[in-house]
This record gives C-alpha cells, structure tokens and sequence, in this order.
C-alpha cells in the first residue's frame, strides 16, 4: 500500500508532522540558529614603509602571556593607526577574534560614548541584547574574553576614562592610539610608543612608491622635503604626483607643527579636484555621522545629488587620497574618511566658504534622510503602531526599499550607530521637530536592541524638545509628546524604575485625556497596567487592564484588544485566576493570529502553555509551547526561543526527562547569552530539576 501526504490551501510555518497513526505525545524543538561568526572588524592595512622594527617590537608585547596595553601617540597623519594595523594583523587571529572602534577624539561630534561602544563589541562577540547596566555590560565584555581573548584597536582616544571603559579581560592584546599623552593609562602600566616622521629615505621611498611611474619625472626628492615625513601628506602628495599635478606644499616650513603639514596638503588636494566634488566633499563635513563614517546615500541626499553621481564624486575622493572605500572596520561597508580628522578638515573648508546656509541646507537634508528612511523602516517593523508623518523641510527623493521586516532590521543596523550624533547635531542648532521624530522612529530599533543607556540618553533630550513644541503650538507635538512618555515609561519599567514608569503613563493619559483621544487614552491605561504589574501590583493592573478592554473592544481595535488580553491574563494569573487567565490567552491567540501578528500571538501561546504546564496538564502544554516556538522563529525573536526553550526544559524535568531537560536548557542558555538575569533564571531551574549544565 503506498500512502500520499500532501497539505494544500495552507501555509506550514516551522515543523510540521504527518502520520497516519501517533502513539503518544509528539514534541517539537527546533534547534538554535548557529554560533555568530567570529568577528574580524580590523581595516585592511595600508601601506608601511620604514616602522617594520617597530611593527616587530609591538607585535613581541602583544604576544607576551599577559599583554599589557599599548599607547601609540603622534601628530596627526603621522601614520599611528597604519602602525597599529599592521602589528594586530601580525599578531593573527585570538580565539574571540578582532574588535576595532574609532573612538571619535577629533570628530566633529562629540567623541564616541564607551556604552554604546561596549554595545557593539558584545553584539560582534554574539550577545543579542546586551546588559541594561553600564558596568554590567563592561563586566560581560572581561568575562567573555577572559576565556576567548580578543585582539583590539582603540583609534583616536580622547581621554584615559573612555579607554579604561572599553578594555577586555587580562590576555587580550590592545593597542591604543591618539593625539594625546593619556598619563592615566600609562600609570596603569602601559607601555607607550611615541611616533615620529619618517626618516628622508623612507619618506622619499613612499612618495615614489605611491607616485608609481609618473614619479620619475618630477622631483620627488624636493617634494619629500616639503611633506617633512608625514606619510598622510607623502600619501597624498604622490597620489597626485601620479594624477600628473605634483603638490608643493610650501606652507609646511620646517618652524610649522607637523597638523600644519597635513592641513596644507588635504587643502591643495581639495582644490586640485573639480568644483561638484569639492561640493560633496565639503557637505562631507556637516554630515551627522560617527567618527570617519561616510555614508553614500545620506551624502546624496544631503547634496542633492542622485545615487550614481554621488558615487561618483566619492571615487573622485578616493583617488585623490581623500577618503578610503568601502572596507571593514568601523566604517563597514561604508566610505570612510582617510585620517580621524577628515571630517574636521571638510567642516572647516565650509565655513571658510563663508557659505552658512549652505551648511545648515545640508546638515537638514542630511537629517531629514535619515528620519525619512527610520520612519518607513519604523512603519514596517510595527505596522500595527500609531505614528505621526514626520515634518521634512527637504523630502528625499530617492528612498531605499524597504518593504519587509528583514529589509528593516538591516537598514536599522547598517545605520545604528548614527542616532547619537544626529541627535546631537539636531538638538545643538535647535531642532525640536527632527530631535522629537528621530526619537519617535527609532522605537522599533530601541526596544529590540535595548541599549538602556543610549535609550535614556535619548528621551533626556527628545522629551524636553516635544515640549517645547507643545508650547509653541498644539499639532502633532501632543501625540509625540505623549508616544515618548509612554516610550519612556516601558524603558524605565525594563530598568526596575516602576514609579517613574507609572508616572510617565500617566503623564500620558492626561494629555490624551485633554485631547479626547480615545484610543490613545485605552493605550496609556494599558501601559498604565503593565507599570503597576511590574511594579508587584497586579490587582490594581487588573483594574486599569480592564478598563483598557473594555475601551479598546467599544473602538473596535481587535488586535489591540488582543494584547491587553495577553497583559490582563497575566494579572489574573498573578492573582490565581487561572481559569480567567486561560480564556484571556486563547481569545488573544485567535484575535493575534487573524491580524497577522505572529510576535504577540506566539506570546499568548507560551503564557498558555506555562499555566497549562503549572497545573500539571503536561501534553497540551507541550502543544502550546511548540506552536509558540514556531512562530518565534518565524518572528526571529530570539529572547522568547530562550524563554519558551527553559519552560519546555522545566516541563520535560517535571516529567521525569532529564537528559531531555538538559538539552533544553543548554539550548536556553545559548538564546540568552547576554542577559544576566535570563542565565541566572536558567540556572535555578536546572537546580529545581535536579541537573548539571
């Protein structure tokens, strides 16, 4: 007898089993996604002529059993970070890999924040959501390279407190390099290596190795002399030499600093280029981007300039010596400004145009991309969340795509790191409407990343600025106003601050009281709920959840009925309410599943199964925690695969299934690697159970 199986007029999301005849319970796991690879963040090298005993020397200290910390200090262009390039990519390849952050000491922000660096070492070295605490986070980055050391770059330090921050655990290699003399590091036992010019001979051989053939019919001798050793200027110089328009840099007097032998030389390269492309260059330098970081579609959009020709002028950049393409490192897949002050350098040029508006046009348009470009990624993320259609002076013209969920992730990532500055750069030249929407847009990316403090640093300055706003005018400024304090209120009730998420609700609902928004109100009164539930207060969640149904099912929102039935389920649970609670939790899974949204229905399911699983009802339980797997993956919520991965391993120990259980809770454990309080849970429930991990 031969026996087909088909499904037709359905879609099979995660696992599914056909049979014609099941003895016994049937349980799905699905096996975590693989290991993050590991990182490999260094730049490539550049060229290095005459430091190779020096190369030798770092990479020796590098390689003792317990390396300390090397400082390289210099002028700028001298060649400090080449150096240190050079002797990490010597040293090979640790075990937990190679982590590079340019620290921004000479941007034209303000110097990157250890915090949201630590940030994205953990997330490099695999830990999804790193710890909400700062010293939480930096204790993380020591304990996993205590066992996998790192090898790490530390560019262009502003101070002693911001690299003491971001150091990994004793054994890993790290060079440092700035500008600076940082007497707190090296009283900490640094070793420290100054960097000088090169010597006449080397400096001639990299100007004529960079000049190619073109130099041999010109005086590179002469024009050695002139770059006085700076292998920045001797790069630029010969780059020209091989355009056939030799520099003369004859500002750069053997009195003048060596910065002075830099500026001349990025100066007359600049004005060697074509007029559009000192344009672009120029709007280079009011971009609102961390560190050397360049991004093409932000610059087209900041000129006005459409994608092909914006690259265009960025290959110009390239050849000329002015900028770096797109490669590794900090910068990514991004363009990349040769030295750490490029930017300063293109800043300055603008202002010596004497051009203001030109400047404020494009730091506007460059912002208004990027809220553009968050608020569409923000739509798609969560199609279900009520949004304001930001105030764009400059709409841009040409948009990425970004019609699905993954579409959207990647662009958040690709663009994480540029909040920080676009919000400083929005709230510096008081702009209220672009600091309130960068907030507004970037919720999506906050609440799945979570880093709490770059969060809180956020609303500090974006709720001040809705407020003013709502002075000046009624508009949209109150229902922004009142998104950030509900915002808000979910980031200090992840932080334990349950009063001041209670306060920030309420807020909230008085002014969409004040406005007779309905919805909103039935919004806040949820929120309102989630607060005090946090807070250890479950009857009075009770009281405002319920009050928040009974709005949100008269408005006719299902799907927003649907989640505060999750929210008040779980009250009555709290309360021992089971029965109440499980009905709660299938209607929401219905109401969910029929609107599309697999994150919050996969979450009715998983509460649906622990109280199933709490009562001793063990084959349903199983049932419900594989159903809510499957759409977990489906969501790509890896938090929630942790958490439904220790319930699952909890129910098999209540079972009698130890080693089923261990397996389960090992695969918990690599879902929340990087959470300290989801591990410590892990950890209690293998000893209830009875077991070893």
């Amino acid at each position: 007898m031969v026996t087909h199986n088909s499904i037709t007029g359905a879609t099979v999301l995660g696992a599914a089993v056909q049979a014609q005849t099941v003895y016994g319970g049937i349980t799905l796991h699905t096996p975590p996604p693989p290991p993050p690879p590991v990182p490999r963040q260094l730049p490539r090298r550049r060229p290095l002529v005459d430091r190779h005993n020096l190369t030798t020397a770092l990479a020796d200290l590098l390689a003792q059993d317990d390396p300390q910390p090397v400082l390289i200090t210099g002028p700028a262009g001298i060649g400090k970070t080449t150096l240190a390039l050079h002797a990490l990519h010597r040293h090979g390849h640790p075990p937990g890999g190679q982590l590079y952050a340019e620290l921004g000491a000479h941007g034209t922000t303000s110097p990157a924040h250890p915090d949201d660096v630590t940030a994205r070492h953990l997330r490099a070295l695999g830990i999804t959501q790193p710890p909400t605490d700062p010293e939480e986070a930096r204790a993380l980055l020591r304990t996993l390279t205590a066992t996998r050391p790192v090898a790490m770059l530390l560019d262009d330090a502003a101070c002693d407190e911001q690299v003491r921050a971001l150091l990994p655990a004793d054994g890993s290699p790290v060079i440092i390099t700035s500008r600076l003399l940082l007497p707190g590091l090296l009283a900490d036992g640094a070793h420290h290596q100054v960097l000088g010019p090169l010597p006449p001979d080397a400096a001639h051989q990299l100007l004529a190795a960079t000049a190619g053939a073109a130099g041999k019919a010109f005086d590179l001798a002469a024009l050695a002399e002139d770059c006085r050793g700076v292998p920045l200027a001797l790069a630029l110089s010969g780059a020209h030499v091989a355009a056939g328009h030799p520099l003369t840099l004859h500002a750069a007097s053997a009195a003048a600093p060596l910065e002075s032998t830099v500026t001349a030389a990025l100066d007359q390269t600049y004005r060697a280029l074509a007029p559009d492309t000192n344009r672009l260059y120029r709007a280079l330098g009011a971009l609102p981007l961390p560190g050397s970081r360049i991004d093409p579609e932000m610059a087209g959009a900041a000129t006005g300039l459409d994608p092909s020709a914006t690259i265009g002028h960025l290959t110009e950049l390239v050849a000329a010596g002015l900028v770096r393409p797109p490669g590794g490192g900090e910068t990514g897949g991004h363009y990349g400004f040769v030295t750490a002050g490029g930017r300063r350098h293109a800043a300055a040029l603008g202002r010596r145009a004497g051009d203001n508006d030109e400047i404020d046009t494009v730091r506007r348009r460059a912002l208004d991309w990027l809220v553009a470009e968050a608020h569409t990624a923000s739509r798609t993320l969560h199609p279900f969340r009520r949004t304001v259609e930001p105030n764009l002076r400059y709409p841009p013209p040409h948009r990425a795509a970004l019609a699905d969920k993954q579409a959207a992730l990647t662009w958040y990532a690709r663009c994480d790191t540029y909040l920080r500055p676009a919000l400083e750069s929005a709230h510096s030249h008081g702009l209220d409407h672009v600091t309130v929407h960068l907030a507004h847009v970037w919720w999506p990316w906050l609440l799945r990343q979570r880093p709490y403090t770059l969060w809180k640093w956020t609303y500090d300055r974006a709720i001040p600025a809705a407020q003013r706003l709502v002075q000046a005018s009624s508009g949209p400024g109150r229902f922004l106003l009142r998104d950030l304090f509900g915002a808000r209120a979910t980031l200090r009730r992840a932080m334990g601050d349950h009063d001041g998420a209670v306060e920030d609700c309420g807020a909230a609902l008085a002014l969409a009281t004040e406005d007779r928004d309905d919805a909103g109100q039935a919004q806040h009164l949820h929120d309102l709920g989630l607060a005090n539930h946090a807070g250890g207060n479950p009857g009075l969640a009770r009281v405002y959840l319920t009050e928040a149904l009974r709005r949100r099912t008269s408005l006719g929102h299902s799907r927003d009925t649907a989640v505060t039935r999750v929210a008040l389920a779980l009250a009555h649970h709290d309360l021992e309410d089971d029965d109440i609670a499980l009905g709660h939790l299938r209607g929401a899974h219905r109401e969910l599943a029929a609107a599309g949204d697999g994150l919050n229905a996969g979450r009715a399911r998983a509460w649906e199964g622990r109280i199933l699983a709490g009562r001793g009802d063990f084959a349903p339980a199983e049932r419900e925690f594989a159903e809510a797997m499957n759409l977990f993956v489906t969501e790509n919520a890896r938090p929630w695969q942790g958490r439904v991965l220790l319930w699952s391993g909890e129910l098999a120990g209540a079972q009698g299934h130890l080693e089923q259980a261990v397996e389960l809770l090992r695969f918990s454990l690599r879902m929340y690697a990087g959470s300290p309080s989801d591990l410590k849970a892990v950890d209690e429930a293998a000893q209830r159970i009875g077991v070893e991990l």
